[in-house]
């Protein structure tokens, strides 16, 4: 998984608005019965013993077994202009969106959360749970 400067640099910024500077960015990509992936994008503090651990740049983020070998080739990001609204993005190129629902990518952030973003090959929508990543 990757996540670009931008993503980084933003999360960072919530994690200080919601006052979780020790917290992680659990990162959960669900398949979703369209053939694409739901993310869910979430605060914690702690680990799970099935967890994988990455840390960039200061910010910690967890996957669960189930969601890291769908995570492998994803990058996140942050886009400032989402259909009117800013928020993190995750592109997945391993799985292409299938018909139905709102198309690829996942955002969440201050302009609320939702559906959105991607390109051709995203995976597919993006639901935030437990507290989201923005202050919405």
């Amino acid at each position: 998984m990757e996540v670009t400067t931008l993503a980084i640099e933003k999360l960072k910024e919530v994690m200080e608005e919601q006052g979780e500077t020790n917290g992680s960015l659990r990162v959960v990509a669900i398949p979703a019965e369209t053939g694409g992936l739901q993310y869910m994008l979430t605060m914690e503090n702690e680990t799970q013993s099935d967890d994988t651990v990455m840390a960039m740049d200061g910010v910690q983020f967890l996957m669960d077994s189930d969601s890291a070998p769908f995570l492998e080739e994803a990058t996140i990001d942050y886009v400032e202009n989402l259909g009117g609204q800013v928020g993190f993005v995750i592109n997945n190129p391993m799985f292409s969106s299938a018909g139905g629902g709102c198309g690829g990518g996942c955002a969440c952030g201050s302009g609320g959360g939702g559906c959105g973003g991607g390109d051709e090959n995203s995976g597919g929508g993006c639901g935030c749970g437990g507290g989201g990543c923005g202050g919405h």
